[in-house]
């Protein structure tokens, strides 16, 4: 589906993650609930960015390939895991002045059984399936990183998100085995990321956002959507006291500079 996403960041330290928690539980009289997820971040080949191997996708689906794709699934502990990923590929942020980011996303979900109806149908582990889907689409595991902490919901529609992240560097070439490179490229990294023993970085990241869907599926008026969220999420920053503001665009660019 695709959604016109407005955002707020924000950065705290260690020393003042209770207090905000206390602080957005307060304001949205709610409990935070835990949130748990692994993401796996992957990048275009020079084919797929230079179009060569797909002639007949055209300018506008080749610039889309050039943008870096999030996978991520909900982690229900250390070992098991929902078997379901959702991949999200962002655009470039808007420019201008706006009192807050928007950012187009294209987001789906990938299931067991999506790419072969002869795998993974019993629910399990499914990482190999979702690397050989995205390497048919010339895309190649670059990094991936695990996200914990909390949610909350603000004035009906903004989502509030206080997460620490916890980098993980990819195998390397003396510890992936003779054999698929991404088929044990993907067992390794289902199989060691370990959230009982990850080390998390001592900021906390705040994410506001409010996700408007956009196209065919959307319904009602879209600018009055986007006046609203951007309503609730001025008062979300109004409430809590300068925490989030507008991110450098910058950083939210998934473009991906290859070399030719």
């Amino acid at each position: 589906m695709s959604l016109q996403e407005l955002s707020l960041y924000g950065a705290v330290p260690s020393s003042r993650h209770a207090t905000v928690l206390s602080t957005l539980s307060a304001i949205t009289g709610m409990r935070p609930l835990r949130v748990l997820q692994h993401h796996l971040v992957f990048s275009p080949t020079s084919a797929s960015v230079s179009g060569a191997l797909h002639p007949s996708i055209g300018p506008a689906a080749t610039q889309l390939e050039a943008s870096r794709i999030d996978v991520h699934r909900d982690l229900a502990g250390p070992v098991k895991s929902s078997s379901s990923w959702t991949l999200t590929i962002p655009t470039i942020p808007e420019s201008g002045k706006r009192n807050v980011q928007v950012q187009y996303i294209n987001r789906t979900t990938f299931r067991p059984g999506d790419g072969d109806d002869n795998d993974n149908d019993d629910g399990s582990d499914n990482t190999g399936l979702l690397f050989r889907f995205l390497r048919a689409l010339d895309y190649v595991y670059a990094y991936d990183y695990l996200e914990r902490g909390y949610l909350f919901v603000y004035g009906g529609m903004v989502i509030i998100k206080v997460t620490q992240l916890s980098p993980q560097s990819p195998p390397q070439l003396h510890e992936i085995p003779v054999g698929d490179e991404d088929e044990l490229v993907a067992a390794n990294v289902a199989q060691s990321r370990d959230p009982a023993n990850a080390k998390f970085l001592a900021t906390w990241v705040v994410h506001a956002y409010v996700d408007i869907l956009t196209g065919p599926d959307s319904t009602g008026d879209d600018l009055e959507k986007v006046r609203i969220g951007t309503e609730r999420l001025e008062a979300l920053k109004a409430e809590i006291g300068g925490i989030i503001t507008i991110p450098d665009r910058g950083i939210l660019d998934p473009r991906v500079q290859l070399g030719k």
